[in-house]
């Protein structure tokens, strides 16, 4: 929102909210400032973003601090209002420790491997900010100050780019190790595929997943690029659901259909041609994806053959339940498209 558009009395509340919210909380945000601040006096907000997700509604927040001592500092404050607040709290705090792990792991994996070129300008610290204050009474959670940051989905750069931080950021979150995909575990998946998708179609995705080795101790499990967050010096993640055990691919195949999804809830007016958009798909977004995601880790003896198609697929038609019925119908035709054409195995081979 800039300075000359007005201002709505939603707007108005929400911002003053969040205002009462900040101030409530200076304390914690003013020890968690890298700055000698002093005390918070006052705060303007200047942008507000709100994304909705399955665990509440998150707001990042651009706002100048007014403090005693270092007079206007800018930043940005994570705040959100969740439907289990022990839930949230817990997966950030859980989110955080992980990251760390993995940033310990990937100064190690850099004294043995040469950065890719195209790695090479992305930040080096990955991380989670942690929980910096709780409030019970309106189920909130504020997470630590952080300065400079936007949503991936509000990247303004080259499209490569975008995917290219994607791609990076899934892969540092994930790690290096190696270990079996607990296929039991997307069972009720594979039940619900059934009533859209042929059994034998099933039994080799199923397949595929025994002999995967990129399982993780955790995926994020609602990777959209609204739980991005990126600056110049460092890469943020948010909002996860933290789902153990998982394929690693299941994030990559989320954070594409997400991307999907909202491409035709944008476009439905118009006529979607499924074929040129599971090209695009297939041949532009998924390379820059996977480039950086491989760059970052090498994956080539994880799979011999890669569940992309699987995931994506089963994503969409998943999201198309929560849907109006055209969308939904463009939703299911992709994924089954995906699940049973299997256009991105066919381009790598």
């Amino acid at each position: 929102m800039s300075a000359n558009e007005p201002v709505s009395d939603k707007q108005k509340k929400i911002h003053e909210r969040v205002r009462s919210l900040i101030l409530q909380s200076s304390d914690k945000i003013t020890q968690n400032i890298q700055v000698s601040t002093g005390r918070i006096i006052n705060t303007r907000i200047k942008k507000i973003e709100s994304f909705k997700g399955a665990g509440g509604k998150t707001y990042v927040i651009e706002a100048a601090l007014s403090t005693s001592l270092a007079g206007e500092v800018d930043g940005g404050i994570v705040l959100k209002f969740a439907n289990d607040l022990d839930a949230e709290v817990d997966n950030a705090k859980k989110l955080a420790q992980l990251l760390t792990l993995r940033q310990a792991d990937w100064d190690h994996w850099k004294k043995n491997h040469e950065l890719g070129k195209r790695i090479k300008p992305f930040p080096d610290k990955v991380f989670a900010p942690d929980v910096i204050h709780v409030i019970p009474e309106v189920k909130a959670l504020i997470l630590e100050f952080l300065s400079g940051y936007i949503p991936l989905l509000q990247f303004s750069g080259k499209p490569a780019d975008r995917w290219g931080y994607a791609g990076y950021a899934l892969a540092r979150l994930h790690g290096s190790k190696r270990q079996k995909t607990d296929v039991q575990l997307y069972s009720p998946v594979f039940k619900f595929l059934k009533t859209c998708i042929d059994e034998k179609i099933l039994n080799y995705w199923i397949e595929v997943l025994e002999q995967s080795l990129g399982g993780v101790e955790f995926v994020h499990g609602d990777s959209h690029l609204s739980n991005l967050l990126i600056s110049p010096m460092k890469i943020a993640w948010i909002d996860a659901i933290l789902l153990p055990k998982l394929d690693r691919m299941d994030d990559v195949g989320y954070i594409l259909s997400h991307a999907i999804q909202e491409y035709v809830a944008d476009n439905i007016g118009i006529s979607i041609d499924d074929s040129k958009l599971i090209y695009s798909i297939t041949h532009s977004w998924v390379p820059l994806i996977l480039t950086t995601y491989k760059q970052t880790y090498d994956i080539s003896q994880i799979y011999s053959r890669l569940p992309l198609d699987f995931f994506i697929g089963s994503h969409l038609i998943i999201r198309a339940e929560l849907w109006e019925k055209d969308i939904a119908a463009v939703l299911t035709r992709l994924g089954e498209n995906f699940i049973n054409e299997m256009p991105i195995s066919k381009m790598l081979e």
